[in-house]
């Protein structure tokens, strides 16, 4: 697998699922950090779901040819989790770096920082 990359979508298999987990095969962005990626087994993911969501945790995309996306979506930060890399499947795209800022402010929120 070619080096995973900070802000790159790419579509993860995260079944089994329990409970109110985000289930099956879906775009995800990828939210651990370059020098992190390299040469680990596992990495920090959040889900990409349908739809503009009003949540603090979310932070809403539109599609552009950049990141690849059929329609508009949000990130939730809420149901971010470490995955290993062999869930991780193929590039979607790369969310565009004017996300970051909303991202980093979502994570303050669900972590309370």
């Amino acid at each position: 697998m070619s080096t995973l990359r900070q802000l790159e979508i790419r579509w993860v298999d995260l079944e089994p699922t329990r409970g109110a987990e985000t289930q099956k095969k879906r775009p995800c962005v990828i939210l651990q950090a370059d020098s992190v990626n390299a040469g680990s087994h596992t990495v920090i993911i959040a889900p990409i779901l349908p739809g503009h969501k009003d949540w603090p945790f979310a932070v809403n995309i539109t599609p552009t040819k950049s990141n690849g996306l059929d329609k508009d979506r949000h990130i939730n930060l809420k149901q971010m989790r470490a995955v290993d890399t062999s869930r991780i499947a193929n590039r979607q795209g790369a969310l565009e770096k004017r996300y970051l800022n909303g991202i980093k402010e979502a994570l303050r929120i669900v972590f309370d920082l």
